[in-house]
């Protein structure tokens, strides 16, 4: 059996690059109330993941964004994350022959007034540029970490859970919802498709703005934590269009990996 379940998103920065959507998953595991059928099988879907302890118990993350098209990467940004304290780093290529670094803390980052610094060939920017590219590269920690951590995002504040109409049967029709957002929202609606375990296999989007599409969630992987293991998916595929979100170690990293202006990623 498959189950389909509609994430209705809210007080998100919704769809930043690449249809991506909400907010990152809780922070502290605690087992949410379980009032609906749908919460159920959200929650499901949190545990088939590796469950909200193995997320607590993950310090470092570090993994790429890649895009793909018939076989040509198109675009691949890197990433780390130190999440008790909310250390971020990414890196991405910006024009032909450049590559910005942006570091900034998500545990208090604002958008309209946003700390932290950014580098284009290991050179500083200035204060203008500097806010403007630490908006666009926090856009790409909430667009990117969503494309891997989406099956233990369910629970995240603003995310409203129904489930779509004859939802045990492959194939339902996913009815229209909107979400709300900090920003100008684009409006939109998503479904979730699970098997009976509460394995993700594919996800669906409708945009307002005309984007839409249905990934396979392809290629699991193991990720150990001091809690758990997190199985998380690591190939998002449409047809000839893929999204790697590939996880690599974080251990050899330099100490001062989060001032670093150079690339080292």
């Amino acid at each position: 059996m498959r189950l389909l379940l509609l994430a209705a998103l809210s007080l998100a920065a919704c769809a930043p690059a690449d249809e991506g959507a909400p907010a990152p998953p809780p922070e502290h595991p605690v087992r949410p109330g379980l009032e609906t059928e749908a919460d159920s099988l959200a929650w499901r879907i949190v545990e088939a993941a590796g469950g909200l302890d193995a997320w607590h118990g993950l310090r470092r993350l570090r993994f790429d964004f890649a895009v793909v098209r018939d076989t040509v990467e198109a675009f691949r940004a890197r990433h780390l994350w130190e999440r008790p304290t909310g250390h971020y780093r990414v890196e991405y290529p910006v024009g032909e022959d450049s590559t910005l670094v942006a570091l900034f803390n998500v545990q208090r980052f604002d958008p309209s007034a946003p700390e932290g610094t950014a580098f284009l060939n290991g050179a500083p920017l200035d204060s203008t540029a500097t806010r403007e590219r630490l908006v666009e590269a926090h856009e790409r920690f909430v667009n990117d970490t969503y494309w891997l951590l989406a099956p233990l995002a369910l629970f995240a504040p603003g995310v409203r859970r129904p489930l779509a109409p004859d939802s045990a049967r492959d194939g339902t029709d996913v009815p229209p919802l909107s979400f709300d957002c900090l920003r100008p929202p684009p409006g939109g609606r998503y479904g979730l498709t699970a098997d009976s375990t509460g394995r993700l296999l594919r996800w669906s989007f409708v945009l307002e703005g005309g984007g839409q599409g249905t990934y396979r969630w392809e290629e699991p992987v193991r990720l150990p934590t001091s809690q758990g293991e997190l199985h998380l998916p690591t190939r998002k595929r449409a047809g000839e269009r893929s999204i790697r979100t590939p996880v690599h170690s974080a251990e050899g990293l330099p100490a001062d990996v989060f001032e670093r202006p150079a690339p080292v990623l």
